[in-house]
This record gives C-alpha cells, structure tokens and sequence, in this order.
C-alpha cells in the first residue's frame, strides 16, 4: 500500500505520535502450528520451505538471524531512534553521529508512522512481518537458553531485543527513504529561524537539578554522505540469446556490511510459489532480486529524484509564516525527545523542528539558508511507502511476463529500482518505477528550462522549486502509466544512467525531468555496459549464460583500450623529466615502464593495475580528443590524447602510489582487498572510473551499523587540487566496502530455470560461521558462479545442513 498525499494542507500526515503496539500474530484456525524446515547448500545458502506466510518469514528470520543477528538488533534500535539512549552521543571521538541520527528518525518517525497504519496494511504483509518478528524472536530466545550464539558484535549486549510487525515494516521503510529525506537528516535537525546555535538540542529539564548539564559536542556539522547505489542488470530476449530464451544477468553494486547488504535465500511456500535469488537483510521473507520457474528479474539502481525541495517565501514580519495561494500560512514547531547515555547516567534530550503541509524544514548556511526572505522544506514519495512487500510478494508470485508486468499496476512499492525481467520464452522487460513526485507541467518546464532552477538541477540533482502555490506542491507520484518502461525481444539493460538507453535501438524520451536526463553523457561504466552488448556475444552473434557469466566475473575494464596510446606518447617523450607542478619534476621513464607492465586487467596479480587505477581516476574530458557527442554516446568521449598533459597526470598517479608507500609496479592484490576478520584477502576487480563493469569501491557510506569497521582515511596529497581523488588510496591500499555484491546469471531450458549465483562478500556476517569467508575465497580465486540449486531434487543433492522449525501460531 501506498499512502499518498491528498491536497495540501496536510499537517496530520507529519504528526508525531508516542504509542506504539506490539503486533500480535493472528491464531489460524486451521492449524495452530506449522513446520518449516531450513535446508542450506553450497556456501551456506538457506533454502526455507514453508506452508504459509506467516512460515516463510519465520524461517527466514531465524536464518537471517544465524547469519546476520547483529546487523537486524543494530538496525531496529535505530529505526527507533534510541542508540544513543545505549551507545551515548558520538561513535567516532565527538561526531554526534548517534545522537544526530536518532534526532533525525525521531523527527520523521518511520516507526510511528507504520504502527498508525498497520492495521490498515495487507493480510500478506503482516503475515510476513509478524512471521519474521516471531522467527527472529526464537533465535534471540535460543541465544538466552544456549542453543543459538551472537557475533561478538552484539553479544551480550543490552540493544539486542525483541521486536514486532511494526519494527520489520518500518526497517523496510527506512532503506526505501535512505537516498531521499534519510539523507538530509542533519539538515532537518540544524532548521532554526534564528542565527545561532538555536537549532541545537538542549536537556530536557530534570527531576533533580544537574550542575554541569551536557550539552552536544563542538562538533555539529555531521553530514551523512548521499546514499547511492550502483548496478549492472540485462535482461536478454529470443533475439539475441543462443537457445532462442530468456537471459538474465544481475549484478547489483551494493555495500558489503550494513543494514542495505545482501542476503542469498531460496523461498518456498508450499501451492503459493517458489523464488531464489537474494534479498536485502531485514526484507522478511520474499526475494528482492531473483527467479522462479518462470521469469528472472533484478533491479538496479535509478537516478530518479524521490523528493523535491520547495523554496517559502516567508512573511518579512514573521519568519514562521509562508505565502501559499495568496495566503500566509504558519510554519509549525515541535519537539521530539531522545534518551542519551552521558557520564552522568541517561538523559533526556529536546529538540525543536519545523513542519508546514508541505513537508519537513531542512537549512545549511550555503545551499539552504533559513533567512529573513526564504526557507526550504523537503517533500518525499516514499516516506509513507508502506507498499514495498506487498509488490515483491506479487513479483515473486508471477508466472508470466504479463502477470509480472501487472505487479507494477496493482502496486507502487518500489522505492528507488530500475527493474529487468527475462522470462522463458524470450521477451524482455524494463520499466523505472521508483516513486517519482508528479509534479504539474509548469514544474517540469521550469526544471527543464528556467535559467536558475534547471542548472540546480543539473549540478547537484536536486530540483528546488517554488513552494507558493499549490500548483507546483505534487500530491503523488507518477502513475504507471506515464513512468520509463520498454517491452523487447532483443535487450534492455541499465547501469545507473536514465532510462534514456535501456536500449540503443529504441532510445526513450518523454518523461519528467525528474526521472533523468536525456542526450546527456553517459557514466564510462554505462559505456562498457553498451558496448560489451554490442560486441562480447559469442561467434554465433549471440549470447548463452556461459559468456554471462564470464562478463559479470571480469576484471576489464574500458579505459584499458587507452593503453597503446599511453606507451607511444611515453615513446615521444623517453628520457626526459617532465614538470608536474611548480615545484616536482619527474623522469618519464620509470613510471613508463611500470606502465608498460600492466596486462590491461584488474586481476589481483596484474602488475601495475593500481597505477593504472589511479592514473584513469585522474583523467577528464578534457585529457581526451573526442568529446560527448548526443548521436554517438555508447563511444564517446573518447580517444586519450597523445600528449605531455597525459604524461603529466600519469607521473602523479604515480607520486600517489609512492604517497601512500607503494611501489609504482605494484600488483592490485597488494593494494586492493577484503577484510575478513583478520584475514586479509587480495581482491581482483576493476572500479567504476576506470569503465569497468565488475567494479569495486572503497567508499563505505552506506554502513550505519553502530560496528562499522573504521579504516585509514585516504591520502590527500593530491598535486593539483582541480583534479579529482576518488579511488580512496589510503596507506592501507584499497580495502573493498562496496561493489559486486549478489552475482546472478539465470537462463531457460525446457527444464526450467538454470542458475549461477554468488554473493562475493560471503553468507555470513558471524566470524564464527563456516560461511564468513567461503564465498570471498571463492571469487577471490576466481572460481566464477556457483549452482543454484532450485529443484527440490538439486537441493537434496547439495544439502550441507538442514533444521526444522516448529513454528507455533497461538
């Protein structure tokens, strides 16, 4: 379901409410118990067999659990906006990270908002939702009798509790928010018509008198990086496929610990249906991204805007009042109360925010400024997103294109994906249908073309509009109707650019704004992906699930086609030393011929690929002959040129590495790697600025676990502060905390589905697991997929454990 905005005002839509339920399992009448039984294969992957719902999502809690306890308990309590109430203010020195978060999901009370509407969500979701509260309910149970354990992460430790319905819906509510109001959490916080630190939280008043009241850190600037998400999805039809099927490759690029990481699981429901794939943890029950008899499908991230930021124009006389149709309208304060661990024993924090119908204030000094003429507030599609189950339950229930295609009509669940569909007898879907603002024409042409408003949009993609009629305030989301979609027999394919080239054939055109641009230059990721379509098919000029497979697995990358010219402009200038900057000279020659040592792959034994990293991370535009040309964006920009400015930025690639302390002609293995415990282990795959499609990235935004591991901050002694730093080298090389994640190939035979998977980051988040690291190994090796045992035959055959559950109703 979702919940859509009426007409504005609505101001009980941002109520605060302080009660909460617990969620309550309905008894059947049927059958007050139910057997589910978890059977695990290759690399810990569990295959739950249930007879209902309510079954499936017990199963699977408690199997999420085995693996991933810690990483549910810490994501609940923060949902709830209460670990600073366990954890204190700060989790690195005095950022006020925890504090500043809970404030934050106070304020937009996720949690509150699904209990008031729980009982108003379907039979299907709270089923799921309460099954997977009681399944994780008994692991934590069997923790206390000794059956079961906790991670050292969690262990023993006093924010691991039990939950209920609404805390599972409301986790699934958080990842659909966490790239549009959920990153402007600090913004939210730091709205304050004054011109101080008015904005700050301050101590609730106590029973007894406090001489020395804590107060909030020097330090009130945290500012949550943006969330994003990458991936590489294909869907390939008859056309284009050697056994004249369907084809499917998944290739999310997602974070490698935290809440948003996957989870490999096969979900059966017995005379219902039978899905395999993975699913994002917390998710209770249903595949995200996956395949059943019939159809396989993946998402990839979309660069549609959820959210639209509206300019007041505030009363001169009063800065909490707007003009709205001719009207002067108050801008509302509040106050939420968090509970913060200090050195003088759990206090009660207050903080004042600012609402209007609109939506929530948001201020910072240099974008948006809470002054005497104006202030911001943000409206989102999906903070009210309770539809996301009820849409991936029908997906995994699909049994035809068509009946798949449906699943987009009946629901709106799908907060920020693309998504990819291949069935088995050849067509192709591709639709985006992300809960984008319907906003009214006269908004879309001013994103398009007003001088001020459409280059914001272009820079910092955010669309700010005027906030002072209800004409331009949206009210829902685009319709399916009017959203991105193509129908094929030959491809569709998405990495992280619009829907402008989900096929090069049939380029689409048309839609808001606020859904991407078109004729624009596409990502060098989105290149290789075009032209890997083109012209890595087989002899047969068509593709089967072997080459699938062996691209999705690939260490190249595009940027390597620039080598030859690199080495006969290193021909040109042998011999001589080059000025880098003003005051470093550098020979040509050493780094040249380390140059030369790279075998155009990011293997973790090829020589000299970090230099090459480091090297393609440093070129622009502006370092190539062929610019962007709308006719041709599968190839351009393209051509390195044959220059002394090459050279250059090829000598400070160089310096780099020799900044961080490595050698020039180093191996990536010995740079690039997954921390896995204390094993250390030397990790092949090239990244994103380099054109490659297998990519893997150091960032590690995106874990808000209160455990997030902490590593060396990348080096900053960039030569010329105009180029870019974004590889992340730091003295420790580049430890992996994002990429290829779950890795899919599925295809169709007149047996049904046949499937290759493999979550690269490993099952398990538990060091204690056999599964915390077999899987890393194994690509590591570069052993390639894996089976995906779907049939209940194949999973008898590869059984390496199996439990049973018995799952009590009453």
């Amino acid at each position: 379901m979702k919940l859509k905005s009426t007409v504005v005002p609505v101001l009980a839509a941002f109520a605060i409410s302080g009660c909460h339920f617990i969620a309550q399992a309905s008894p059947s009448k049927k059958s007050l118990s139910e057997d589910v039984k978890i059977t695990r294969t290759e690399h810990g992957i569990p295959h739950i067999q249930a007879k209902s719902l309510f079954g499936l999502g017990y199963g699977n809690a408690y199997a999420q659990a085995q693996d991933h306890a810690c990483i549910l308990a810490d994501g609940y309590v923060r949902v709830r906006g209460e670990r600073a109430k366990y954890l204190g203010p700060h989790k690195n020195g005095q950022d006020n990270f925890f504090v500043s978060l809970d404030l934050g999901y106070k304020i937009i009370d996720l949690h509150g908002r699904v209990a008031r509407e729980y009982n108003n969500l379907s039979a299907d979701t709270r089923a799921l939702a309460n099954g997977f509260a009681a399944g994780y309910n008994q692991y934590l149970q069997d923790v206390k009798e000794g059956k079961a354990e906790l991670a050292p992460a969690c262990s023993g430790k006093a924010w691991v509790t039990p939950i209920d319905g609404v805390d599972v819906v409301a986790s699934v509510l958080a990842s659909a928010t966490q790239n549009s109001i959920g990153r402007l959490l600090v913004q939210i916080l730091q709205a304050n018509p004054g011109t101080g630190n008015e904005w700050l939280p301050t101590i609730a008043k106590q029973e007894r008198q406090v001489e020395k009241p804590w107060l909030m850190a020097s330090n009130t600037d945290y500012k949550p990086k943006q969330l994003t998400q990458g991936s590489n999805g294909w869907a390939l039809g008859h056309e284009v496929t050697s056994n004249g099927r369907g084809l499917l490759l998944a290739n999310p690029h997602f974070p490698f610990n935290g809440s948003l990481r996957f989870w490999a699981n096969h979900a059966s429901v017995e005379g219902d249906f039978s899905t395999m794939g993975a699913s994002v943890i917390g998710v209770p029950g249903i595949v995200n991204i996956g395949f059943n008899e019939d159809l396989a499908w993946t998402h990839t991230y979309s660069v549609a805007r959820h959210e639209v930021v509206y300019q007041l124009e505030l009363n001169p006389q009063n800065p909490l009042q707007y003009k709205f149709d001719g009207q002067w309208v108050d801008i509302e304060k509040k106050q939420v109360n968090v509970e913060v661990l200090t050195p003088m024993g759990v206090l009660t924090m207050k903080k004042d925010y600012f609402t209007t119908p609109i939506g929530y204030v948001i201020e910072d000094q240099k974008n948006f400024p809470w002054d005497g003429k104006n202030a911001y507030v943000v409206r989102d599609t999906n903070i009210d997103n309770l539809g996301g189950i009820d849409h991936w339950l029908a997906m995994n229930r699909a049994t035809n294109l068509d009946s798949f295609i449906d699943t987009f009509k009946n629901h709106d669940g799908l907060a920020f994906n693309n998504t990819l569909v291949a069935d088995k007898l050849g067509e192709v879907f591709f639709i985006d249908d992300s809960n984008v603002p319907d906003i009214t024409p006269v908004g879309e042409e001013l994103l398009r073309s007003h001088p001020v408003i459409s280059e914001v949009y272009k820079k910092t993609k955010l669309a700010v509009l005027p906030g002072t009629s209800s004409a331009l305030v949206f009210q829902q989301e685009v319709p399916y109707e009017r959203a991105p979609k193509l129908r094929r027999q030959d491809y569709v394919q998405n990495a992280n650019n619009s829907y402008w080239l989900t096929n090069l054939e049939n380029k689409l055109n048309g839609h808001s704004p606020l859904y991407g641009h078109v004729d624009y230059k596409q990502t060098r990721r989105t290149r290789y992906n075009l032209n890997l379509m083109r012209f890595a098919r087989g002899a047969d000029g068509r593709f089967d699930r072997h080459e699938l497979e062996r691209i999705v697995t690939g260490t190249s990358a595009s940027f390597e086609l620039h080598k030859p010219t690199v080495m006969a402009t290193c021909v040109l200038y042998a011999g001589q030393t080059l000025a880098v900057t003003d005051t470093l000279s550098m020979p040509v020659n050493p780094t040249c011929e380390a140059f030369a040592k790279w075998d155009g792959k990011f293997n973790a034994n090829s020589k000299s690929a970090p230099l090459a990293k480091e090297f393609f991370n440093l070129l622009t535009d502006e370092d190539l002959v062929v610019q962007f040309n709308a006719s041709f964006p599968a190839v351009t920009p393209s051509i390195v040129k044959a220059e002394k400015s090459t050279l250059i930025k090829l000598l400070a690639a160089s310096k780099q590495l020799e900044n961080a302390g490595f050698a020039i002609d180093s191996t990536l293995g010995e740079l690039q790697y997954l921390q896995k415990g204390d094993r250390r282990i030397p990790w092949p795959g090239a990244d994103h600025h380099s054109g490659g499609f297998n990519i893997f990235s150091t960032t590690n935004a995106m874990d808000l676990t209160s455990f997030a591991p902490s590593y060396s901050a990348p080096i900053r002694e960039v030569l010329d502060p105009t180029w870019p730093t974004r590889t992340g080298l730091s003295t420790d090389g580049y430890p992996v905390n994002y990429g290829s994640s779950w890795m899919m190939v599925v295809g169709f035979n007149e047996h049904g589905p046949q499937a290759r998977g493999l979550l690269t980051y490993s099952q398990s988040n538990n060091p204690n697991s056999p599964h915390f690291t077999d899987a890393s190994e194994h690509y590591a090796a570069g052993k390639g997929l894996i089976d995906l045992p779907y049939t209940d035959v194949q999973i008898k055959q590869g059984k390496i454990s199996e439990m049973t559950l018995t799952v009590k109703k009453d």
